[in-house]
């Protein structure tokens, strides 16, 4: 069901004049499975860092509240929330950006993964989000989230968390 999941923790990492940045940042913490243009995004520290942004700061014409963002500018997904929930968890979805190369003419590293579908789950108090890469679900992750929300997926879901391990 799952081919990747990926655990994300919020860090503090002040801006170089020591101010507090605005965007929550976070690190990846654990992995189970495999999902290949992660390798792409990999600061020089072998490091997954992504940040956390509101679309209405930064892209006012999405209909996504909010997205992750990688390093480069790159864009991971969009966010789209449908009131789904694991308990407190806010469960959004997304998928890739489709396409090939980015405004900037720097090459997708998402784009041979494009009908991929993604799904997040994301604390109320935000210090985690979690990833579950869906191969080849990107046009309906909508219906697979609402399956993750009635706990149709709590065996494979619970496999994952438990097979991650700390990077």
């Amino acid at each position: 069901m799952f081919s990747c999941y990926l655990k994300l923790g919020k860090i503090q990492t002040p801006k170089k004049n020591g101010t507090e940045r605005k965007t929550p940042t976070y690190i990846a913490v654990a992995q189970a499975g495999y999902f290949k243009p992660l390798q792409a995004i990999r600061n020089a520290k072998n490091e997954i860092i992504m940040y956390y942004q509101r679309n209405d700061k930064c892209n006012k014409n999405s209909t996504a509240e909010t997205r992750l963002q990688c390093k480069g500018s790159i864009n991971f997904s969009s966010i789209y929330f449908k009131n789904l929930k694991i308990g407190e968890i806010n469960i959004g979805c997304g998928e890739p950006p489709a396409m090939e190369y980015f405004k900037n003419r720097k090459r997708n590293p998402f784009f041979e993964s494009k009908e991929d579908g993604y799904l997040f789950l994301i604390a109320p108090d935000l210090q985690t989000i979690e990833i579950l890469i869906v191969p080849n679900s990107r046009h309906y992750i909508e219906g697979i989230a609402k399956k993750l929300a009635d706990g149709k997926f709590d065996d494979a879901l619970n496999q994952m968390r438990d097979t991650a391990k700390p990077m």
